[in-house]
């Protein structure tokens, strides 16, 4: 199952791209004053659109049967049967194994699929437990 970003941070980033954008572009109006600087205007407000163009088709995380993937770059992957700690602490979820630690920030992901990933996290931690009595 794949868990997508907060929509609070999708609309941020799209805001923030079109607002740097449309900045960048009115410089092009007055051609007299414009310098090489503004053009960073525009990259940057290209690097928002891109941003959020990949995290609203590429999701935050996937959870499949045997593996952790977080998708971002690069990407990072760890398997389940190799957990040997969960934790919840300051709104992150880390997951460690001996070699690797993945977090996972509890306000990136999406509000509606939050109990789902609670109820995984809870079942994992659950099953770790269980394993070291």
């Amino acid at each position: 199952m794949k868990f997508s970003y907060s929509n609070k941070r999708l609309y941020i980033n799209l805001v923030l791209g079109i607002l740097w954008t449309i900045i960048g572009t009115s410089y092009f109006f007055d051609k007299e004053n414009m310098r090489w600087n503004h053009y960073l205007f525009i990259v940057l407000g290209m690097l928002y659109l891109t941003m959020f163009g990949y995290e609203y088709s590429k999701k935050y995380f996937e959870i499949s049967n045997d593996k952790i993937k977080l998708f971002t770059i690069p990407n990072k992957e760890i398997n389940l049967s190799e957990i040997k700690e969960v934790k919840y602490y300051a709104d992150d979820y880390t997951f460690k194994t001996p070699k690797k630690s993945l977090k996972i920030v509890k306000s990136q992901i999406n509000k509606k699929q939050l109990p789902e990933f609670e109820n995984f996290f809870n079942d994992l931690q659950n099953k770790l437990k269980k394993n070291v009595v």
